[in-house]
């Protein structure tokens, strides 16, 4: 994994985690707007990669004999 990719991943996860400590400080009031959105916008792109990755890696493995 390249250096960009782990910046990107470590900047959505990090995106994911903080819109949810966001929620956690604010208990029995309803998510702010600027919480949904990151939370909408970050969480298809980590699972795009997530998914990616694996199947990446899977096809990789099996290119180079190593499945199984």
């Amino acid at each position: 994994m390249t250096w960009f990719k782990r910046y990107l991943v470590g900047g959505l996860v990090a995106v994911l985690v903080l819109a949810g400590l966001d929620s956690y400080k604010h208990p029995g009031e309803g998510m702010r707007y600027d919480a949904i959105l990151l939370v909408s916008a970050g969480w298809p792109v980590v699972a795009a990669m997530v998914v990616g990755s694996t199947i990446g890696d899977v096809v990789h493995d099996v290119r180079h004999g190593k499945a199984g």
